[in-house]
């Protein structure tokens, strides 16, 4: 309730004017608060981000208009997600005991995600996108 408060009390300028933070500008690649059906979504298989030859509409939950498109993947798309699952191993590809270095990689990443939250506009912009 409090971020639509905000929403309609704030004059909205471009991603970059709202969100100018250095951390931010790394990796924000939309706005939260401008999303539109020219956006669209993306399946990722096999490390790759690919669409889809069908959209589906999603609704915005609090006004009910067309919000954003996602990938409506028809079973004659399937073949690279099924190929994906094949490869991976029963013992999944993100097995600790197999590999010690990623999961300590991969806990500098969670350490530096929970820093840049501490940064007011990267905060604001999860907030919006949520």
């Amino acid at each position: 309730m409090l971020s639509s408060v905000k929403r309609s009390s704030v004059n909205i300028y471009s991603l970059q004017a709202r969100y100018a933070s250095q951390h931010l500008s790394k990796f924000a690649s939309i706005d939260p608060l401008n999303l539109s059906v020219k956006d669209k979504c993306q399946n990722l298989v096999g490390g790759e981000w690919t669409g889809a030859a069908n959209y589906i509409k999603l609704p915005d939950p609090l006004t009910g208009k067309e919000m954003i498109s996602v990938p409506d993947t028809g079973l004659d798309e399937i073949q690279p997600f099924i190929d994906s699952i094949k490869n991976t191993p029963k013992s999944g590809l993100h097995n600790p005991y197999k590999n010690k270095e990623r999961y300590v990689m991969l806990g500098g990443v969670m350490t530096k995600c929970a820093e840049v939250l501490h940064d007011p506009e990267v905060f604001d912009f999860f907030v919006d996108s949520i």
